[in-house]
């Protein structure tokens, strides 16, 4: 009678589940143990599975990048709680996070290597909707599962976590709108980033809808990263407020536009939300601390990290091809003193 997996388990000391799991590179086994069934299987002749853990052991390691040319640790928190989220939960898992930003092309493509080779990782996290694709496909190149979080691209196929941007742009837009403003401008970051993009179809699905005219005098969206942040909210604000008839309410993308636009109406002298409405989009937590405290999208910025580490953990214990496409998270309007009714007349 042949070796079976029961001899392999009893002379490794672990269970035949445990046996099997490790020879098929299925679950979260430990460097130990891994080894132990490797060395019985050895020593038993039992065969072992071609392409198995041992030509890439588990490191229990989990690389998070971030793209910062978007948004800034520093001043705008967003990817900084998305962080929270996965390192919370692998945490929990027994893994290790390490963190590391991108900078530019070269160093970035050396540092994909070096966690697939000298510092090896079992799984990457990228966060950004500006991460560059040759980065991504060589990350998939080199076989590293891999998740992206507020990232949606066609190819290569991977394992994305998003905000439903559409959908809560278009809620913030309705509220407005339910408030009788017909005046509404839309301010942005680039279009060509696809949470922008979706924040604006959100914009205009709403205008489109209660028969409202989507005017491109109304909208401003700038085409470098760097505006997309409080002095270009201000300065979005100044061309659209000088405009004959001027918006009743602007809705911009993210918070920090939405704090510009309410600076530079104060300065103009306007009141918010009496003279000028303003909505914004994520709910950091500036935007209940502003005067007046900002109506604006929450994002369930933990959740996002909470379900990218999930994703990317079933993409390393079980069958890539069976992890879900896309996971879109719902969001949440927050009402505060930002928005009020049109007065009569405006």
């Amino acid at each position: 009678m042949g070796v079976t997996i029961e001899d392999v388990a009893r002379k490794a000391g672990v269970s035949p589940s445990t046996v099997s799991r490790t020879l098929n590179n299925k679950g979260r086994i430990s460097e130990e143990t891994r080894q132990r069934v490797f060395e019985a299987a050895r020593e038993l002749e039992y065969p072992v599975p071609v392409g198995t853990g041992l030509s890439r052991r588990r490191t229990n390691r989990i690389g998070i990048l971030f793209d910062r040319r978007l948004r800034s640790l520093v001043s705008d928190p967003f990817y900084g709680l998305v962080m929270v989220g996965v390192e919370e939960f692998l945490r929990d898992e027994g893994y290790q996070v390490l963190f590391s930003t991108f900078s530019d092309r070269e160093a970035d493509m050396a540092m994909i290597s070096e966690f697939a080779t000298e510092r090896p990782v079992d799984g990457l996290i990228m966060a950004g909707c500006d991460i560059e694709l040759d980065c991504i496909n060589e990350a998939v190149s080199m076989a590293i599962p891999l998740v992206l979080v507020d990232n949606n691209i066609v190819e290569p196929k991977v394992p994305c976590v998003m905000t439903d941007n559409t959908a809560g742009a278009r809620e913030a837009v309705e509220h407005l709108i339910k408030l009788g403003h017909e005046e509404i401008g839309f301010v942005s970051g680039p279009m060509t980033h696809s949470s922008l993009y979706e924040r604006y179809q959100g914009y205009r699905q709403a205008m489109e809808a209660n028969a409202l005219p989507v005017r491109p005098e109304m909208v401003i969206a700038y085409d470098d990263v760097a505006d997309y942040d409080v002095n270009g909210g201000c300065r979005a604000a100044d061309r659209l407020l000088e405009r004959s008839p001027r918006p009743t309410a602007i809705f911009a993308a993210n918070d920090s536009m939405a704090i510009g636009v309410m600076k530079a109406a104060q300065e103009m002298g306007l009141a918010v939300p009496a003279d000028l409405s303003v909505v914004g989009f994520d709910d950091i937590e500036l935007a209940a601390h502003t005067t007046p405290p900002l109506t604006t999208v929450r994002v369930q910025k933990r959740e996002l990290g909470y379900h990218a580490a999930r994703l990317l953990l079933e993409s390393i214990d079980g069958d890539p091809d069976r992890v879900p496409y896309k996971i879109a998270v719902c969001t949440e309007l927050i009402v505060r003193e930002s928005t009020c009714p049109r007065r009569p007349g405006a």
